[in-house]
C-alpha cells in the first residue's frame, strides 16, 4: 500500500480514547475562555502602559489551547484505548456529583461534615474497606484542615 493511503481496517481500528477526549475538552474550555475573557475581567484603565489585568488568564488560556491541539495534531492517527465500561463511569459520575452536592450543602451543614462525609464515601467508592482509612482517616483529615484553617490561617469556613 502507498504512503499516505489507509486501508479500510486501519480506518476502522481507529478509537477516540480518553485522551482526545480529554483533551478536545481542555480546548473547546480554553477557546470558550479566550473568547469570554474580556467580557468576564472588568479592566480599569489608570493610564498604565504594562499588561492588563486580562493578560496573564488570556496567556494561560492560549497556551493550554496551543498545547491541547498540537496534542491532538500529534496523535490523531494513534489507536487509543477505549473509554470504559459504563460501570466505571457510573462511579466517575457518582464521585463528581458527590462532590458537587458536597459544595452546594456546604453552607448548610459546614464545612467540617461536608469534608468528613466526602471523604468517608470516595474512600468507600475507591474499595477501601478498613475502618481506620476509610472512616477514621478522612474525619482526623477534616478536622486538621477545619482547626488549622480558623485558628491558625484565620479563615472562617463554613
Amino acid at each position: 500500500m502507498k504512503p499516505g493511503i489507509e486501508s479500510s481496517q486501519e480506518n476502522a481500528d481507529r478509537r477516540v480514547g480518553l485522551q482526545t477526549l480529554i483533551t478536545s475538552g481542555l480546548l473547546l474550555v480554553a477557546l470558550a475562555g479566550l473568547f469570554t475573557l474580556s467580557s468576564q475581567v472588568t479592566v480599569f484603565d489608570f493610564g498604565d502602559s504594562g499588561p492588563d489585568a486580562r493578560f496573564f488568564p488570556r496567556l494561560v488560556l492560549a497556551l493550554l489551547a496551543l498545547m491541547a491541539g498540537l496534542r491532538l495534531w500529534r496523535h490523531r492517527h494513534a489507536l487509543e484505548t477505549p473509554l470504559g465500561s459504563a460501570r466505571d463511569w457510573s462511579r466517575t459520575l457518582f464521585a463528581v456529583v458527590l462532590i458537587g452536592v458536597a459544595i452546594a450543602a456546604m453552607n448548610l451543614v459546614g464545612f467540617l461534615a461536608s469534608a468528613a462525609v466526602v471523604g468517608i464515601l470516595l474512600s468507600w467508592l475507591l474499595g477501601e474497606r478498613r475502618l481506620s482509612l476509610s472512616v477514621v482517616l478522612p474525619l482526623v483529615v477534616a478536622a486538621l484542615v477545619t482547626l488549622s484553617a480558623r485558628q491558625l490561617l484565620n479563615l472562617p469556613l463554613p
